[in-house]
């Protein structure tokens, strides 16, 4: 009789104890991702729009974004903060001074009082400029693109990011080019 209540017993335990590795587990797959979309693709997480961070259900009384399996008002990557995509790739010629202009959606309303932030990465090195917000555009301050290789062209992209801290980022970036008309002159930034 012993025997079969010390059975039970640790059989409990086990149990209780394999549960809470499987949620902590689970939390720390939440964790470790940065992305509103790709959170919601796993059925345990959900997004905190205002802390813009990936958890298992512990948002407070932040706004919660739930994987589209769950039923709630905002359920669903189409609810995530993100730049539009299908925006026209930019070209820039090398050298110059450029303005970028990005639409974004899903602008929640406390968003639009924070400081925005523009961040460019190109030739390997990452610049965070000023931006305003407009409706839903996001204006990124001018900035001199340059091609810093030996290549007719480099690749970048911009993102968005707000609040204080500036380490909120909206999902997805939009790409550009940067010619450098000297090894390149068909480039169409270098037809202007």
């Amino acid at each position: 009789m012993y025997s079969n209540i010390l059975h039970n017993v640790v059989l409990i335990t086990l149990c209780a104890f394999l549960f809470e590795c499987v949620l902590a587990t689970e939390k720390d797959k939440c964790s470790g991702v940065s992305s509103c979309a790709t959170c919601l693709t796993k059925t345990m997480c959900t997004w905190c729009v205002t802390k813009s961070r990936c958890t298992k259900q512990e948002c407070g009384n932040d706004n919660v974004i739930y994987p589209k399996s769950v039923v709630a008002l905002l359920s669903g990557p189409d609810f995530c903060p993100r730049v539009v995509e299908g925006q026209k790739e930019l070209v820039f010629k090398s050298g110059q001074r450029q303005k970028i202009t990005i639409k974004i959606t899903q602008i929640y309303l406390y968003m639009a009082f924070t400081p925005w932030k523009c961040k460019i990465n190109v030739n390997g090195k990452e610049h965070v400029i000023i931006a305003t917000l407009i409706v839903d555009n996001v204006y990124c301050e001018s900035f001199e693109f340059k091609n810093e290789s030996d290549e007719p062209y480099v690749t970048g992209t911009v993102s968005v990011l707000w609040d204080y801290e500036y380490n909120k980022a909206f999902d997805g970036s939009l790409p550009f080019r940067v010619c450098r008309c000297d090894l390149d002159d068909s480039c169409v930034a270098c037809t202007k």
